[in-house]
């Protein structure tokens, strides 16, 4: 087998290929040469022969197709629906729950006719990143949980639920409110998060009942105000490549005698056999008197308590939750520099 061709010398075959492979024909003078149908074929060989010579990467983008495209063009409808089948996120209908009935403590100057969950970020509401980020995912039954100036919250693409009580309770309360309604698998988060999309995707793929995100970067500047830490039975070493980790608690005081293996970032994925589960440990700890105070790290320390493992997924950065306005700015930035849902 010879040695493989440069670009250029593919693109000088190519093009000779192409010239032998038009047909010729006779003019009305009885010549032979091109017919006038075939020059555009031959055209486009010298057009092919000018982008492999000198590629343009923006020009390539805008002619790459879809696989779908593809399989239309040949004709060939099982290998969509092969694609369907075994590519999607497992066909299963998946439903999310966003907690946004909060004003944002820090944020109240910008809040004083809206929730945080619609500050602007990049061009859209906080919120809309969210709900775009789920679309993504096939995730299109989504419930956000409102409560302060929630007629200000955009409805569109989303059920709306309210917290009336928003002003007395925490986190669990807006859960309590869209909770009933779950039958299958499930996603909650708090409303103010951006992130990378492979960090929904890898979530949401997890098989097991419970699962979540928690972020191994315990060092530099961004997120620093999230207080939700960490305890899991391994650190992010991916030395155990397929051997779980697991949650063993969430605290918002680091301990003084161990180390946080990171930070919970505020994503619950929850099967459909794990809502049972959940909707229990949840009507328990609604049936105590301090339920009212209680939040969604309250709700991840019950679960395990009760016997459920719940899992870890480690990500290292490539979030940002708006709690101050260093926060909103960091998030903003955030939002230009990485598209957090297009990566």
């Amino acid at each position: 087998m010879g040695a493989p061709l440069a670009l250029g010398d593919r693109a000088d075959a190519l093009l000779q290929h192409a010239h032998r492979s038009i047909p010729q024909g006779r003019d009305q003078h009885g010549n032979l040469g091109q017919s006038p149908g075939t020059r555009g074929g031959f055209r486009d060989a010298k057009r092919c022969e000018r982008d492999l010579r000198e590629p343009d990467l923006g020009e390539c983008r805008r002619s790459i197709v879809s696989v779908n495209e593809i399989f239309r063009l040949q004709d060939a409808d099982e290998y969509s629906a092969a694609e369907r089948l075994y590519l999607s996120n497992s066909g299963a209908p998946r439903a999310a729950v966003v907690l946004a009935a909060g004003r944002g403590r820090g944020l109240e100057a910008l809040t004083v006719d809206r929730p945080k969950v619609m500050l602007p970020i990049a061009g859209k509401p906080l919120l809309r990143w969210l709900v775009d980020g789920f679309k993504k995912e096939q995730i299109n039954d989504i419930t956000v949980v409102g409560g302060y100036r929630a007629e200000a919250i955009d409805t569109a693409g989303i059920k709306l639920v309210l917290n009336s009580r928003y002003a007395q309770t925490g986190e669990l309360a807006s859960l309590a409110c869209a909770v009933d309604a779950l039958d299958s698998d499930a996603v909650i988060a708090y409303g103010d998060l951006l992130f990378r999309s492979y960090v929904l995707r890898d979530l949401v793929e997890c098989k097991a009942d419970f699962s979540v995100v928690v972020d191994s970067l315990m060092s530099g500047s961004s997120n620093h105000t999230v207080r939700d830490f960490a305890y899991c039975s391994r650190g992010d070493d991916r030395g155990l490549f397929g051997t779980p980790v697991l949650l063993e608690r969430v605290t918002g005081a680091a301990d003084a005698e161990r180390i946080p293996q990171g930070r919970w970032i505020g994503m619950l994925n929850v099967s459909r056999e794990g809502l049972v589960k959940l909707k229990a440990v949840l009507a328990a700890l609604r049936a105590g008197d301090s339920f009212d105070t209680l939040d969604m790290p309250a709700l991840l320390n019950a679960l395990i308590a009760s016997g459920a493992p719940i899992e870890v997924l480690y990500v290292h950065g490539h979030w940002r939750g708006v709690n101050d306005l260093d926060d909103l700015r960091q998030a903003v930035d955030f939002a230009h520099e990485q598209a957090p849902f297009d990566r």
